[in-house]
């Protein structure tokens, strides 16, 4: 009885081992690392992801340690290789056991209580086998394909949010300025209106000026705090005005001396995600099958060519805007510093003076505004080149 006890009791083990291990897996694994290196490919302390400070090199990791749906894969995987690894210390247990009973039965001379003995541990080797394979499945760049591919887009979403609420302070820094140069106008037709030097239609005038810009500006605020949102809830971290969004470093110049669009582009045709998907997909069965996968992956292969020439087009233009830019931005310091020196020798008024002010400040913010348009376009175009770009 106790024999035929444990011969079922190892094929229900076999049955197990064979049911997991055909089972279908989320294609998604995380490595045990120390420090975490993100799909935006940088490495971040722990010490500082748990800050009250977003910084943009920060963001694939926080997308990779907070996201809701990336948390849902990891866990889903963790668990089913913790099943595989639970069930497979017991049958290691088992197989000790089997290996026992074998030498106890060779001693004792029961050569048929050695023979089940020794089929035992043989059979709960080769489920170990399988079991071990599983986990090493589980745990291959294989299966964190499709966990790497949602990070890729999340963090691709996550850097748009970031440069787009940039752009809105850079935005509001000057709104700012203009906001005090009407309301300050707008006081002095006050002044002047009451003796007479302008009519009331110009105060109006003024006064519309004033409450235009304040409405403009009460509109990126609003805007500003949408997209602050909408980026602490796709990083999982507090959405309650706690995390400070670091500003953006100026664009590296040399990232352009290593762009190659022919290098680039087949980069982005091997990396692509539906090239890759596409390739994967079985074609068995006719020959028109065949066709039809090779047609869509020239298709793919050339969409993926065009938007690579597209987006290496826009990062010279952006280069051209922020040269233009930079330009103007020199002339405009220059003009800055005599204002700064006329208004303290009182011959600039302060609305005067408020005027040169806002012009400095706008040729300041468009050229910031160039620099991070030429980061974007290169954030753009390195996305493009690991498989991340909307073909449509």
């Amino acid at each position: 009885m106790f024999r035929k006890r444990r011969i079922q009791k190892i094929c229900c083990g076999v049955c197990l081992a064979s049911i997991l291990s055909t089972s279908s897996f989320c294609s998604t694994m995380v490595f045990a690392e120390e420090t975490y290196v993100a799909v935006d490919g940088n490495q971040v302390s722990e010490e500082r992801l748990s800050d009250q400070l977003i910084e943009y090199d920060e963001l694939g990791s926080l997308i990779h340690q907070n996201n809701v749906n990336i948390q849902i894969i990891i866990n889903t995987i963790e668990k089913q290789k913790q099943d595989y690894i639970d069930s497979n210390n017991y049958l290691r247990s088992e197989k000790a056991s089997a290996k026992q009973g074998k030498k106890d039965a060779k001693e004792d001379g029961d050569m048929e209580a050695y023979v089940e003995y020794a089929t035992a541990e043989a059979i709960y080797s080769a489920s170990i086998s399988g079991y071990n394979k599983v986990i090493r499945i589980l745990d291959s760049q294989n299966t964190n394909r499709t966990r790497v591919t949602l990070e890729k887009q999340l963090t691709n979403a996550a850097q748009s949010l970031f440069i787009a609420y940039q752009s809105i302070l850079l935005q509001e820094e000057s709104l700012v300025k203009i906001e005090d140069l009407y309301r300050k106008q707008y006081e002095d037709s006050l002044v002047l209106k009451q003796v007479g030097l302008v009519t009331e239609q110009e105060t109006l005038t003024a006064y519309g000026n004033w409450t235009g810009i304040k409405v403009t500006l009460d509109s990126l605020k609003s805007s500003e705090t949408s997209i602050y949102n909408s980026l602490c809830i796709l990083l999982g971290v507090e959405e309650n005005g706690s995390m400070e969004i670091q500003k953006i470093s100026p664009v590296d110049l040399s990232r352009l001396d290593q762009l190659n669009l022919e290098e680039d582009t087949k980069k982005a045709i091997g990396s692509n995600t539906s090239i890759i998907n596409t390739r994967h997909t079985s074609s068995v069965g006719s020959g028109a099958a065949m066709d039809l996968k090779t047609l869509t992956l020239d298709e793919l292969e050339e969409k993926v060519t065009v938007k690579m020439e597209q987006l290496y087009a826009e990062v010279k233009q952006a280069k051209v805007a922020y040269d233009a830019a930079e330009v103007r931005l020199t002339s405009a310091e220059i003009l800055w510093n005599n204002a700064g020196k006329k208004y303290s020798l009182g011959m600039l008024s302060e609305s005067q003076y408020l005027l040169e002010e806002m012009q400095y400040i706008q040729s300041k913010v468009n050229y910031e505004t160039a620099d991070l348009n030429l980061f974007s376009a290169l954030e753009t175009y390195g996305w493009a080149k690991k498989g991340i770009a909307n073909l449509e």
